[in-house]
């Protein structure tokens, strides 16, 4: 019996119950970390544009490294892999608290993102063989929980720690949650899930462009940009949008997208995998294209809420729909590569729309409004694209 007929029946097993809880506490030590990274490097004495560098290095650190860590995921022991990223977390996190010089917190940073791009690439290869063959996207959905849950308890633990007790205890906090997933991931039994599909693809030394690359994934890592794009751009242009409509106290934005972004994950995690990838990507892209009209001119500061909602319900449906679609659509033994395919999308997105979004309100002379609604055209254009490449619908014809 192949390792693919041994995949799990029910989803909710002991296996992928506490996969997922690994992927919580990391999600939560490094929401601590992200909020507070700024003001830190701050603190030491960097400049303001140098401390947005530093904390900007982390995506640029797991993006560069994106390609490499599907390789490996695909040739080495997943297991090996997810537990030395894991404790490697915890190591540099809890450095940062021993930094006072401004090229070491930015070697560290780099060093933390790339142990964060093996642990999520190797997170999402390992997700298909603890669920169902036939809930996959239900899988990823669920698993995706972690995040949304750390969004709403991280930056406020961080925020408090780093506040009363300092930055260092903050970190050493973070580190040791993370630490608690390397354990787990250290018992955790993968039931042969963790190692590579097949001996020709661990002994291979020739690296093929699609060893790195999948390129049945750059469907889904192209749309992925435009989707995540919409993250970036609420997270850098909605603090200074709601202070010049005269709402100072803006953080209930997220707070209310986080806790949305959990109720959407319950509520539509089947959908996918009983209505079909096209299904999801329509209503999730359309509910987002919504959202981001309604930041347009918003009439009220109401509107921000009712935007908030829409938003992240439609990042809820569609996104975990790609993901699972991208790990479904190519062989088990390529699916790392599929991964790190799908996260280069994602940092590409959450990277560079600050700054095309900052572009876009410094030559309006600070019209807010008019980037968001500019950035619902490349969720539009993601749809188009999808229409045209759907593999599936290819397949058919």
């Amino acid at each position: 019996m192949t390792i693919e007929e041994q995949r799990p029946t029910k989803l909710l097993n002991r296996q992928y119950v506490m996969f997922s809880l690994i992927n919580l506490v990391v999600s939560i030590s490094f929401s601590m970390v992200s909020t507070t990274m700024t003001k830190y490097a701050y603190s030491i004495g960097t400049t303001i544009a140098m401390a947005g560098a530093i904390t900007g290095a982390f995506s640029i650190a797991s993006m560069v490294v994106r390609p490499f860590s599907g390789l490996l995921s695909d040739r080495m022991n997943r297991k090996m892999l997810l537990v030395v990223s894991t404790f490697a977390m915890g190591v540099f996190t809890v450095l940062y608290g021993f930094v006072s010089d401004t090229a070491m917190l930015f070697l560290i940073r780099i060093l933390h993102g790339v142990a964060f791009g093996v642990s999520s690439t190797v997170n999402m290869a390992l997700i298909p063989g603890f669920s169902p063959k036939e809930r996959v996207g239900e899988a990823v959905s669920y698993f995706g929980l972690g995040q949304a849950l750390a969004t709403v308890v991280g930056p406020s633990l961080g925020l408090a720690l780093a506040n009363t007790s300092g930055f260092p205890v903050n970190f050493a906090v973070s580190a040791l949650i993370v630490t608690v997933g390397g354990f787990i991931a250290l018992t955790l039994d993968f039931q042969g899930n963790d190692l590579p599909v097949c001996a020709e693809v661990a002994g291979r030394h020739k690296i093929r462009w699609g060893d790195i690359i999948a390129t049945e994934s750059l469907l889904f890592a192209g749309i992925n940009i435009a989707i995540s794009a919409t993250g970036g751009v609420e997270n850098s242009l909605i603090p200074l949008y709601g202070a010049s409509m005269g709402v100072e106290n803006i953080g209930w934005f997220f707070t209310l997208s986080a806790i949305t972004l959990c109720i959407t994950r319950l509520a539509f995690g089947k959908m996918s995998d009983r209505q079909g990838t096209a299904t999801a990507m329509y209503l999730g892209t359309g509910l987002m294209i919504v959202g981001f009209l309604l930041l347009w001119r918003p009439p009220a500061v109401w509107m921000f809420a009712v935007s908030a909602v829409i938003i992240t319900i439609g990042t809820g449906i569609v996104r975990p729909a790609l993901q699972a679609e991208c790990i479904k659509n190519v062989t088990p033994d390529k699916r790392g590569a599929a991964s790190s395919t799908f996260y280069i999308g994602s940092d590409i997105g959450q990277g560079v729309s600050p700054w095309l979004a900052g572009q876009v309100v410094d030559s309006s002379g600070g019209d807010y409004g008019l980037a968001f609604a500019l950035f619902a055209i490349p969720m539009a254009l993601s749809c188009v694209l999808f229409a045209v490449f759907n593999p599936k619908k290819r397949k058919r014809a």
